[in-house]
């Protein structure tokens, strides 16, 4: 008779709780939702400012890039 490689406990209990964990072995669910179901991540005041400055609207960059040169030419 092969070795089962487990003598804590019996047969029975190795079957059951093999039958207990499929679900996390086997991964019948996505591990992650949908793509069109996410949301984008929120910046805040603890990103670094590159961070800040990706997520950032392309026309608040133009505004305050107009008001520095305007501030610059004074």
């Amino acid at each position: 008779m092969a070795e089962r490689g487990n003598t804590k406990h019996g047969s029975n209990l190795d079957d059951q709780m093999k039958q207990e964990t499929e679900g996390m072995v086997k991964g019948k669910q996505p591990d992650h939702v949908e793509a069109h179901r996410q949301t984008e991540p929120f910046p805040d005041d603890t990103d670094p400012q590159e961070v800040q400055d990706a997520v950032e609207p392309v026309a608040e960059q133009n505004a305050r890039g107009d008001a520095q040169q305007q501030d610059e030419g004074q």
